[in-house]
């Protein structure tokens, strides 16, 4: 059928966007569908590894992968198209509404199925330059004639992508994988903006994601505007990768000092340093190197097994891994519940001393603020970050310099946004928390650009780089800063009056935020107290799960 005014007038854009609307759902179906494949059948050739039949198997795995997820981007492609040209009809409609009433009103004769304007002979017998009616009834014309070019062109464009993106009905939409994701495809969009990420993200296949997540998982696992499932997937493969390796230096070590006790219980240590004037000595140095090594590798099994405890902890909420990196003192961000799907979020930022081997202290308080957002709550979900995604200060000297909060609020900053980039549905209600020199971070992160969080809040702060909750540059105003510090924590005697080393006290009326009660702590034990707010009994539990869940105005 050729397109005509008529056609175009009768056309139903609600019907096409009904249509279009079925297409982007079936893409989302075959999308949640392939992702269950590819995790259903990744594995085929680890537990049936050998064999004729296991070689067909394998085979038709990878075609069924390929070919369910190659069918997701032609669906969405038609259902974009459609929805696109929804819009167009609609608007064009509207535009042949206005140029119709236009011309009727001022006299002429429109006939849509015709697709004519005309005037009455009276136009002519009634005006001495009858040239003048043919002029405005052409321009009509014209008009119409460019609504209905305009018309042809989206429906062409439409029909054109529709017809590119369906299968071939003999193959499908075929076996042949897309080119892979290399990794200077992934480091391209490292400081991207998150949203951007995103939708990149989005455009790939998800066995195009899966092959990325599998070849380059220190990548995935860190980029902020990758799913938080997603980024989970990538960082275990990092953590089991780091056990592993862990592990077996381990096992080495453990394995030579027990073969150099018993050579030396069977005195035979000359065998073992057969070199050396003095077997005895050199035992004796090689004993005290490998003991050290053994400790340090300890104390390096530390974090990432408290981490793979928690991840495998069936009665504990479900946990993500959203970064994991071991070099140095070890990077790490865990959610305790999926941040992409919950009402309320919360990024808890550490302070001085955090580091990896000692990650199992932060672990606990963000279950800790999980569950009692759950108590205090009232019905949302919230899931609890915590956020070692920066290089805190070894040691309380080092804190003084702002150098850490500097160099980590450009991390933070993108992760929020993160946040906001991957959350389905409408959007949460984010908080973000800085524990001593943690709040100094997150206030670096609000005073130097634009931190996507709706609440702050400080405990046992030094100070957030500022001297005003004015200051501060997030999406709330200075009555979603809250502050608190306990009466005896030591951090309340590092500073002179109000003038902490980082700036005003923010558990000051005079900084403008919100200040709220914790247990006052031992006086008698201020370092003590400085770690006390996530204790039992700690009336700051609550104030901070008021706050997490929205319910500011009734912190105490």
């Amino acid at each position: 059928m050729s397109l005509t005014l008529k056609v175009l007038w009768d056309t139903s854009p609600e019907a096409i966007a009904t249509r279009a609307a079925a297409w982007t759902d079936m893409a989302k179906d075959i999308d949640d569908a392939a992702e269950e494949v590819i995790r259903g059948s990744r594995d085929v050739e680890d537990v049936w590894p050998s064999g004729a039949a296991a070689e067909a198997a394998w085979k038709r795995a990878a075609e069924l992968r390929a070919e369910v997820s190659n069918a997701y981007n032609p669906c969405r492609r038609i259902g974009q198209a459609l929805r696109e040209h929804a819009d167009t009809v609609r608007s064009l409609q509207e535009q042949l509404r206005e140029i119709t009433t236009s011309a009727s009103q001022a006299g002429f004769d429109v006939d849509i199925a015709a697709g004519t304007v005309t005037a009455p002979q009276r136009m002519y017998d009634e005006t001495t330059a009858p040239h003048t009616v043919a002029q405005q009834v052409s321009a009509y014309v014209g008009q119409l004639q460019g609504v209905l070019d305009r018309a042809a062109e989206s429906d062409d464009r439409c029909t054109g992508v529709i017809g590119v993106n369906l299968p071939d009905p003999r193959s499908g939409f075929g076996s042949l994988s897309l080119r892979p994701v290399s990794k200077q495809d992934l480091e391209s969009q490292k400081g991207r903006p998150p949203k951007d990420v995103r939708a990149w993200w989005d455009s790939l296949t998800p066995e195009q994601q899966e092959q990325a997540i599998q070849d380059h998982p220190e990548l995935v696992g860190w980029l902020d505007g990758v799913p938080a499932s997603d980024r989970d997937v990538a960082n275990r493969i990092t953590l089991d990768r780091n056990l592993a390796d862990l592990n077996s230096q381990h096992t080495s070590v453990t394995s030579r000092e027990d073969y150099l006790k018993a050579m030396a219980q069977q005195g035979r240590l000359g065998e073992v340093y057969p070199e050396s004037m003095n077997p005895v000595g050199s035992y004796l140095t090689e004993m005290d190197q490998l003991e050290k090594q053994r400790e340090d590798l300890d104390n390096r099994l530390k974090g990432p097994t408290a981490i793979h405890n928690r991840l495998g902890d069936t009665g504990k909420p479900p946990a993500l891994l959203m970064g994991f990196d071991p070099a140095g003192d070890g990077k790490a961000i865990v959610s305790i519940g999926d941040p992409d799907t919950a009402d309320n979020v919360v990024t808890y930022v550490p302070g001085t001393t955090a580091d990896l081997p000692g990650f199992q202290t932060d672990l606990n308080r963000a279950d800790v603020m999980r569950a009692d957002a759950d108590v205090y709550g009232t019905g949302g979900s919230t899931a609890s970050i915590v956020w070692l995604g920066y290089d805190a200060p070894d040691e309380i000297p080092n804190a003084v310099s702002k150098d850490y909060a500097q160099d980590g609020a450009p991390a933070l900053r993108s992760f929020q946004d993160g946040l906001r980039a991957t959350h389905d549905g409408d959007p949460s209600h984010n908080t973000v928390i800085g524990h001593s020199y943690g709040s100094t971070t997150v206030g670096y992160a609000a005073k130097d650009g634009h931190l996507a969080a709706d609440d702050l809040i400080f405990v046992g702060s030094p100070g957030v780089g500022v001297d005003s909750a004015t200051e501060l540059h997030f999406d709330g105003g200075a009555q979603d800063v809250y502050a608190s510090t306990a009466k005896n924590d030591v951090i309340a005697g590092a500073g002179l009056d109000d003038n902490m080393v980082h700036g005003e006290n923010p558990d000051n009326p005079g900084f403008g935020g919100r200040q709220f009660t914790s247990a006052d702590g031992s006086f008698w034990h201020p370092i003590d107290t400085h770690s006390q707010y996530w204790d039992q009994g700690n009336p700051s539990r609550k104030n901070i799960a008021l706050v997490v869940t929205g319910q500011g105005d009734k912190v105490s």
